[in-house]
């Protein structure tokens, strides 16, 4: 019996053991860097991915640190932050920083933060990029049958919608639409002054001929920046 309860004793003596070292181990866990970034530039306003970076976006990065479920208080510490292993800022509750990407390259960030622990905090993350890019939304979807787009002899409307270009909005941009390799500007209803970003085509209006091949392309570049361009085509089959 005495032995029994030795055993007994020895168990809940592990168990103890075991717990301990599980709260030690919580206990001891070390802060967590919270980091959310995010490029300053245009996307269309219904867009909710990641906001990439393309050659000279500005890139606006902030963090907290997590220490035992709580927002740490850095407001104290030194803070350092390093673009590709060059100092970018330091100071004081540094949390937040911005900086214009110099290429189309991703970039690798660190954080240093000093005095919080006895050792320095530190948390490095890489910020990937994208070249600027137009979608052409067709506000009219045509129907696709054996790897041919096929276009309805109707009035259409399509839109250019551009991404990650550095303009704050559709008024620094400028639209060059083409149909069939020939410019749209001039064209019996194909001309939106007030909207560049859409044009109209009216295949029933123009007489277009069916089963011929028709090419709808954009082109989109910064009225501030002419190196700033991105373009998008589409092939169609009347139908």
């Amino acid at each position: 019996m005495i032995i029994k309860f030795k055993k007994f004793i020895g168990l809940i003596g592990l168990i103890g053991l075991i717990g301990s070292i599980g709260f030690s181990a919580v206990a001891q866990s070390a802060p967590e860097f919270m980091i959310s970034w995010r490029a300053i530039n245009y996307v269309p306003a219904d867009y909710q991915g990641k906001i990439l970076p393309s050659k000279s976006s500005r890139v606006e990065i902030s963090f907290d640190l997590v220490d035992k479920n709580k927002i740490a208080d850095l407001s104290g510490k030194n803070i350092s932050w390093y673009l590709d292993g060059d100092l970018l800022k330091s100071g004081l509750g540094a949390k937040t920083v911005q900086f214009a990407s110099p290429n189309n390259l991703n970039k690798t960030i660190r954080i240093a933060v000093s005095g919080y622990t006895a050792n320095d905090l530190e948390e490095s993350f890489l910020i990937p990029s994208a070249e600027p890019e137009v979608v052409i939304d067709a506000k009219t979807p045509a129907k696709f049958a054996r790897n041919q787009n096929l276009l309805p002899v109707k009035n259409h409307t399509f839109e250019a919608r551009p991404f990650f270009f550095n303009v704050n909005n559709l008024n620094g941009l400028k639209f060059d639409w083409r149909i069939n390799n020939k410019s749209a500007e001039g064209l019996p209803g194909q001309e939106n002054p007030e909207n560049p970003e859409f044009l109209a085509l009216n295949l029933q209006s123009s007489g277009a001929p069916r089963e011929t091949e028709l090419g709808v392309a954009v082109g989109v570049s910064n009225l501030g920046n002419q190196l700033e361009l991105g373009s998008k085509s589409i092939n169609f089959v009347i139908r």
